[in-house]
């Protein structure tokens, strides 16, 4: 059974959880300077333990607490939102990290989701276009799009990542992936479409992480599915194995200083 907690105990948990080093991290990431330094996993957990409660999740967002807005993302109910107050959630956002959970986590599941998504996508702010692009690409793999023109939305896609801002960049990449990933009728179209693009993303690859670069993400993504890798999954799990750490060597014990022997008497 979920847990009734009021806002004040579930900030005073957060806050008690938080950690300096992982706050100092989120600080550098664009979370704002009003963050614990929960790690997510601890989130979930307290998350579990509520269930959905809306109204908990609208007050703790509206504490501008980044761990309570996580943490609220996992609260609301899709449902409950009018289209009216998923903008008013979304769009005074900053945060790239926050949009991505409320759209993967709410938006996406919401009724009004289809509307969302034509508005932000058509709109000039950088992250509602990137929410915009990411609710499409939800809705794809959730089989939520039939009326969808696959082929103009691909071609949207091919004019308007190059001039885009970065993070919309994201969004739109993220969007022609889905549709490798989750239109296999167009998987050969959206790899040649990223072959055209070529690799936008300058930023280096993460150790275990897969590269941004959409043909490599397709196929790594397909591959996995069919239980294989593929050599560039082979290659980046090899660069990521912890080095061995090489034996200790066996410390050199000091002979203790003893007693000289006495000098041998002289012989008479």
């Amino acid at each position: 059974m979920p847990k009734t907690m009021t806002l004040s105990q579930v900030m005073k948990q957060l806050e008690d959880q938080g950690d300096e080093k992982v706050r100092q991290r989120y600080v550098r990431d664009g979370a704002g300077d009003n963050v614990f330094g929960v790690l997510l996993g601890k989130i979930r957990g307290l998350a579990e333990s509520l269930g959905t409660n809306h109204r908990l999740g609208l007050e703790l967002w509206a504490t501008e607490n980044h761990e309570a807005r996580i943490l609220a993302c996992m609260l609301l109910d899709p449902a409950a939102l009018t289209e009216k107050e998923a903008r008013a959630l979304l769009e005074p956002l900053s945060n790239p990290t926050l949009v991505d959970e409320l759209v993967g986590r709410v938006l996406v599941h919401a009724p009004i989701a289809e509307a969302l998504q034509v508005r932000w996508m058509d709109g000039s702010k950088e992250l509602p276009r990137r929410a915009g692009w990411k609710l499409l690409a939800g809705r794809i793999a959730r089989g939520l799009a039939k009326d969808l023109d696959v082929r103009a939305t691909l071609a949207r896609i091919e004019r308007e990542l190059p001039p885009a801002p970065y993070r919309v960049k994201e969004g739109i990449n993220f969007c022609l992936v889905w549709i490798g990933l989750h239109l296999p009728a167009y998987t050969a179209e959206a790899i040649a479409i990223g072959e055209r693009l070529g690799r936008w993303d300058p930023r280096p690859i993460p150790k275990g992480c897969t590269s941004s670069y959409a043909p490599e993400w397709i196929a790594a993504s397909l591959a996995l599915r069919r239980g294989e890798k593929t050599e560039a999954r082979k290659a980046m799990e090899a660069g990521a194995k912890p080095k061995t750490a090489k034996p200790k060597a066996t410390p050199v014990r000091k002979k203790s200083a003893g007693k000289k022997p006495a000098a041998s008497k002289r012989a008479r």
